[in-house]
C-alpha cells in the first residue's frame, strides 16, 4: 500500500515540477521578447509576458509536461523512500501495540488457566486498556475461589455426615438380622410371609447403607484408587459370576465378546463394583429369557465397553436423570435404591473415564463406557 502511494506521489510530483518549469520558462521567454532585455522584462514582472512566451515555446515543441520524465526518477525515488519510511514507522508502532495486546491477553489467559488448575499465580498489574478487565477478572477469581472452598468444605462435611449415619445404621441392622435368624425357630405358617418380607427389607437396608458408604468415600476423595492393569474379559466374567443366581432366576443370558488382550489401568475393586452395578441394572430391565450383551474394543486413545440389555430401552424423558442419586426409573426393581449407577459413574469418572446412556437402533438400553 505504501509503495503504491509513494509511486503515485512521485509521478504527481514529477508532473508538477515539469509544469512549474514550463511556466517559469514561458515567463522568461515572454519578457525577453517584449523588452528585448531580460533585465528590463523582469523589472516589469514576468507573469505579464507568460501568454506570449507560451506561444513562442509551443512553436518550438515545448509542452507543460514535456520534461516530467526527466524528473520522474528523482521524484519516484524520493517519494517512495519517504512513504516507505512513513509506512515502516506506522507499521512498527502498530506492531508494538498489537504485540503488547497479545502479551496482555496471553498473561490473562495463563493466569486463568493456572487458577483453574489450582495454582496461585499473581496478575501483573499495569495501567493500560486492559486495566479494568484485569481488575474484574481478579475480583471474579477471588470470589469464585471463596465460593469453591466453601462448596468443597460443605461437600466434605456432608459426606462425613452420611458416612457417620451409615456406620451408625450398621449396628441396628446387624441386630435385626440376628433377631430374624432367631425367629426362624418360632415361625408358623401365618408368620412365614412376614418373616420373608422383613428379611428382604433388612437386606435392602444393608445394600442401601453399603451404597451410601461407597458414595461418601467417593465424594470425600478419601480413597486412593490403585492403578493396575485389568483385563476387561476378567472383569465381565467376575460380574457374571456375582450375578449368577439373579441371571439364573430371571433366565437371562449374559454374553461378552471383544478383542483379546483388551485392558485398562484402574482400581480392581472399585471398577468391578461399577461394572457389576451396570450389569445388575441391565438384568433388572431385561425380561425373562432375554439377553445381555457386552462388547469391548481398544484403540490408542481409549478402551471402550458397551453393555446392552434386552429390554425396551430408556424413556427419553428419563435419560438426563439416569445417573442421578436415588433416581428410580419407571421399570426399576422394587428393592433398587437408585444409587448403583451413581456409584458406577463416580468410579469411572475418577479413573479418567466417561459413561453415558443411550438407546440402540433396536430399541434396547445401552451403557457406553470409555477409559481414556
Amino acid at each position: 500500500m505504501w509503495l503504491l502511494a509513494g509511486t503515485a506521489a512521485g509521478i504527481f510530483l514529477a508532473a508538477v515540477l515539469s509544469v512549474h518549469e514550463y511556466r517559469a520558462l514561458a515567463d522568461i521567454s515572454g519578457a525577453v521578447l517584449q523588452s528585448r532585455s531580460l533585465e528590463e522584462g523582469m523589472k516589469k514582472g514576468s507573469e505579464a509576458f507568460r501568454e506570449e512566451g507560451e506561444h513562442f515555446l509551443s512553436d518550438y515543441g515545448y509542452r507543460p509536461l514535456g520534461k516530467w520524465e526527466a524528473y520522474l526518477p528523482f521524484t519516484l525515488s524520493a517519494c517512495i523512500l519517504l512513504f516507505q519510511a512513513a509506512g515502516w514507522t506506522v507499521f512498527c508502532s502498530q506492531y508494538r501495540k498489537e504485540k503488547n495486546v497479545r502479551e496482555r491477553v496471553r498473561e490473562l489467559t495463563e493466569y486463568l488457566k493456572d487458577v483453574n488448575s489450582g495454582g496461585t499465580s499473581v496478575l501483573r498489574r499495569g495501567e493500560d486498556v486492559f486495566s479494568h478487565l484485569e481488575d474484574e477478572i481478579y475480583k471474579t477469581v477471588i470470589e469464585l475461589q471463596g465460593t469453591k472452598e466453601s462448596a468443597v468444605r460443605n461437600h466434605e462435611i456432608l459426606a462425613e455426615r452420611i458416612a457417620d449415619i451409615a456406620h451408625q445404621l450398621k449396628t441396628p441392622l446387624t441386630s435385626m438380622s440376628l433377631m430374624t435368624e432367631l425367629l426362624e425357630e418360632y415361625l408358623t405358617d401365618d408368620t412365614k410371609e412376614y418373616h420373608t418380607r422383613l428379611s428382604g427389607q433388612i437386606g435392602r437396608l444393608k445394600g442401601l447403607v453399603s451404597g451410601l458408604l461407597s458414595l461418601a468415600k467417593l465424594d470425600s476423595h478419601g480413597i486412593i484408587m490403585k492403578n493396575e492393569r485389568l483385563e476387561l474379559s476378567e472383569l465381565l466374567e467376575e460380574a457374571e459370576e456375582s450375578l449368577r443366581e439373579m441371571l439364573k432366576e430371571r433366565r437371562v443370558i449374559f454374553t461378552a465378546e471383544g478383542e483379546s488382550g483388551c485392558s485398562l489401568y484402574a482400581d480392581r475393586q472399585w471398577t468391578e463394583e461399577a461394572i457389576l452395578n451396570i450389569v445388575k441394572n441391565c438384568a433388572e430391565h431385561t425380561p425373562k429369557g432375554g439377553r445381555i450383551t457386552a462388547c469391548y474394543c481398544q484403540n490408542p486413545i481409549y478402551t471402550e465397553l458397551r453393555i446392552e440389555d434386552g429390554g425396551n430401552g430408556f424413556v427419553p424423558e428419563e435419560l438426563p436423570h439416569i445417573f442421578e442419586r436415588f433416581y428410580r426409573g419407571a421399570g426399576a426393581a422394587k428393592d433398587n435404591a437408585g444409587i448403583g449407577l451413581a456409584i458406577a459413574k463416580a468410579v469411572i469418572e475418577q479413573q479418567n473415564g466417561y459413561i453415558h446412556a443411550e438407546n440402540t437402533a433396536d430399541g434396547h438400553a445401552c451403557f457406553a463406557i470409555k477409559w481414556y
